[in-house]
């Protein structure tokens, strides 16, 4: 389940973002150096992957502030997680409704009271939230059941 979590964490955040209109093209700058025209590189099945900074990181934490609902999901040991489904919730009305999303998720919602419901494989997790009129971020640790 993590390893999935982990490779679905870039596509989770470009989905969830751009189901927001979150990311204009304006916001990302794609270095020269991750053009796609050059040769891949061997592969060694059992080297570990080189750790990565990618833009996309820094165009979110440069963004964030804009959004008043700023949402970082995690497991207990500090690994990003992706939800199957993430739905946010006021009074049973569905507001936001986000396939693959996470590990970061950013909604441009009124203050208010709110439920967030996530789907991590067969197990559905929710956790009640309040966003303040200067914007709320919920560090949403998701049980070990689902790790």
């Amino acid at each position: 389940m993590k390893t999935r979590n982990n490779r679905l964490a870039l596509l989770g955040l470009c989905a969830a973002l751009s189901a927001f209109g979150a990311v204009a093209a304006d916001d990302v700058v794609i270095p020269a150096s991750a053009a796609n025209d050059r040769p891949a590189a061997p592969v060694d099945p059992a080297a570990a992957p080189t750790p990565r900074q990618y833009e996309q990181v820094k165009a979110i934490k440069r963004m964030a502030p804009q959004y008043k609902l700023r949402v970082e999901i995690s497991g207990r040991g500090g690994d990003y997680y992706v939800a199957d489904r993430l739905q946010l919730m006021k009074q049973g009305e569905l507001i936001a409704d986000v396939p693959d999303a996470g590990p970061w998720l950013l909604l441009d919602v009124p203050a208010g009271h709110y439920t967030l419901v996530g789907q991590f494989a067969d197990q559905k997790v929710q956790r009640d939230i309040t966003v303040a009129a200067a914007g709320t971020t919920v560090h949403w640790v998701v049980p070990s059941s689902v790790q």
